[in-house]
């Protein structure tokens, strides 16, 4: 193994942040999907305005739920550099296993499910 390795280099996160991109990135695509929706309509409207006054509405689609399985590598660190203690993981892929010789073997499943729930009832 390497004296000195780029963390960095070999994309390894805190669970935490790792999770927080997953999740970003299934909003982004529902906003994307939402927004295709939308310009849909907008077209549509323009397009044949007589479908419009029958009040047809395109097809919306949305993710009822994302599951996300992920094989990584676990690390807990107690201290480092510029770190504060906690689980790290990084995708495990073959720049992962030749830096550090890692046996597919030994990586470990992450996984976990971003579901919709209905909105919080306003306080009043």
């Amino acid at each position: 193994m390497p004296d000195e390795i780029n963390i960095n280099e070999i994309l390894i996160s805190p669970v935490e942040s790792m999770i927080r991109q997953v999740a970003n990135g299934v909003a982004e695509a529902q906003i994307a999907l939402d927004q295709a929706s939308i310009d849909t309509q907008v077209s549509l409207k323009k397009s044949h305005p007589e479908l419009e006054a029958l009040n047809y509405q395109v097809n919306w689609y949305h993710m009822p739920e994302v599951t996300v399985e992920l094989k990584v590598a676990v690390h807990y660190e107690s201290s480092g550099r510029d770190r504060k203690p906690g689980l790290f993981v990084s995708p495990f892929n073959a720049k992962y296993k030749n830096t550090f010789a890692y046996q597919a073997d030994g990586a470990s499943l992450l996984k976990f499910r971003i579901v919709p729930i209905p909105p919080p009832v306003k306080a009043e």
